[in-house]
Order: structure tokens, then C-alpha cells, then sequence
């Protein structure tokens, strides 16, 4: 059963609150968008109905162009999407040299600006449904410390075990680069190709979801919880508290590498019973 538009902007004010409930969405920290591409500007409230205005991009999406999307706006706190969809989200149309908002926000109001990593993800892959940006602190933490992908995945694995049967994966890992720009959109877009969450170095993590828009949001919501979760289960781990942490990362490095070091390491890295 196809969902409606009043499903839809439900649930994208349920996940909003439940990543600010998480930690995950400090401020005007994160951002969200699904396909809108079945639904008509009709069936959209009449809260937030207004005249199209034309709105120029940096970059060109060919392969969208005529699609729709719900995203929500610059610098709006995802916390308030439930109460104020029409306030802090946007039903746009991707157009050629930019795009067109037919629904919601304020006039003079524009678009996320991480709205190049959204666009770049969906253009890559076209059966995606949903994308979520968000600050979890403690993949943040983690990420900065664990600069190799097959590192701090072998330790979130090694936390959850829900990870390998939900996300089996892992989740990717990109080195630092300029929130908003093009660098950052291709390199969040090759991340998600094979994998459905990755953590950019000091900007949080990027999740994203197939099928039909409302499940798709859920599961993109999913995969920022369970991480989450890995990485505060570790960074709760009593045994931090007695190590500093530069050399117990090059304490763990070392035993990897010796017979039967990373069966000691990876029960090092288990949470305590």
C-alpha cells in the first residue's frame, strides 16, 4: 500500500525526534530527504502552499531532473518538524540549472545546504528512497579515532551482533572534507554505493533506505540507531577508563598481528557481561 503524503511528513518528524532523542541532531545539526516523485501538490497540506520559486544549484543532476523530493530546509532544527512541517521542509522539483520549491518553507528560504550529498546519493543510486544526515557523538568520537574502515568496523561489529545480521556491510568511512561541497557528495555517494551508512570524519554519519519512502525512512533511521548504539557501548566500556586512548589504540594494532591477536583483540573490544 502506497503511503500517503500525511504518512510521510508523520514519519520524517518521528525519525527527526527520535535522532535529537539520540544525541544525533544537536542544533541545526542533520537533514533529511525522501522521493515525493507519486505525490501531487494537492495532496500536500494547505499549510505551506505558496507560488514556485526557481532556485539556481552549483552543480547539475541530470538524471533527476523532473523528480521530486521532501527535504528539509536550511538551517532548520529537525525537532520541530513534527509540530511545523510546512515551516521546516520543502516539496521541490529538480530542474535544469537548479531546482524549483513547490511546497513549504518561508519565501526567501532554501534548501539544506548538504543538499549536494543528498542529490549526488540519489543519483547514484536510483532505487534509494530515503537519505539522513546526522551528528551521532559517539560515531564522531570513534571516527576520528579509528581512521581505517576495517578497524572501526571490526570493532562496532564486535559490539553489536545485530550489526552483522542487519548491516552486514559495515559501514563506510571518509576522511575529512568541506561540509556542503562536491568533494564531500561524491565521496558520500561512493560510500553509499555498496554500503547503506557511512561516517564522514568530523561530520557525522549518512544513511539512506530502499522501497517505498515511509519503510525506507525507518530503515535509514535503523542504521544510525544501531551504530550509534555499537559505538556508545564501546565508548561505555569500562576498560577506556583505565588506558589512555592513543596507547590503547596502538596496543590493539600490535596484538592484531600476532598468532591469536585478534581473537584476544576482538575480546578485548566485547562489552563486559
Amino acid at each position: 500500500m502506497k503511503s500517503s503524503v500525511g504518512d510521510l511528513l508523520f514519519y520524517m518528524g518521528k525519525v527527526a525526534e527520535r535522532l535529537c532523542s539520540i544525541e544525533a541532531a544537536a542544533g541545526t545539526s542533520g537533514n533529511i530527504s525522501v522521493r515525493a516523485d507519486h505525490f501531487s501538490i494537492e495532496e500536500f497540506p494547505q499549510e505551506g502552499s505558496r507560488d514556485k520559486t526557481h532556485h539556481k544549484l552549483d552543480y547539475e543532476f541530470p538524471k533527476l531532473h523532473k523528480e521530486r523530493f521532501i527535504i528539509t530546509g536550511s538551517g532548520k532544527n529537525l525537532r520541530y518538524i513534527r509540530e511545523r512541517p510546512h515551516e521546516c521542509l520543502a516539496l521541490i522539483e529538480i530542474v535544469e540549472g537548479g531546482y524549483n520549491i513547490l511546497w513549504g518553507l518561508e519565501e526567501g528560504a532554501v534548501i539544506t545546504s548538504e543538499h549536494p550529498a543528498h542529490l549526488s546519493t540519489y543519483q547514484t543510486r536510483p532505487q534509494l528512497s530515503a537519505f539522513l544526515h546526522a551528528q551521532p557523538t559517539s560515531i564522531n568520537v570513534l571516527a576520528r579515532l579509528f581512521r581505517s574502515e576495517d578497524s572501526l568496523n571490526r570493532l562496532l561489529f564486535a559490539q553489536h551482533e545485530q550489526l552483522r545480521i542487519y548491516c552486514p556491510a559495515g559501514i563506510g568511512l571518509v576522511d575529512v572534507v568541506r561540509h556542503g561541497s562536491s568533494e564531500l557528495a561524491g565521496a558520500v555517494a561512493s560510500s553509499l554505493t555498496e554500503k547503506d551508512i557511512c561516517a564522514v570524519v568530523r561530520h557525522g554519519t549518512f544513511s539512506v533506505g530502499e522501497q517505498d519512502p515511509t519503510k525506507a525512512l525507518n530503515q535509514a533511521c535503523d542504521f544510525q540507531e544501531y551504530y550509534h548504539d555499537a559505538a556508545r557501548t564501546f565508548l561505555d566500556n569500562p576498560w577506556l577508563r583505565l588506558l589512555p586512548v592513543d596507547f590503547l589504540l596502538k596496543s590493539l594494532g600490535r596484538a592484531s598481528k600476532l598468532p591469536l591477536g585478534a581473537k584476544f583483540v576482538n575480546a578485548f573490544l566485547r562489552p563486559p557481561k
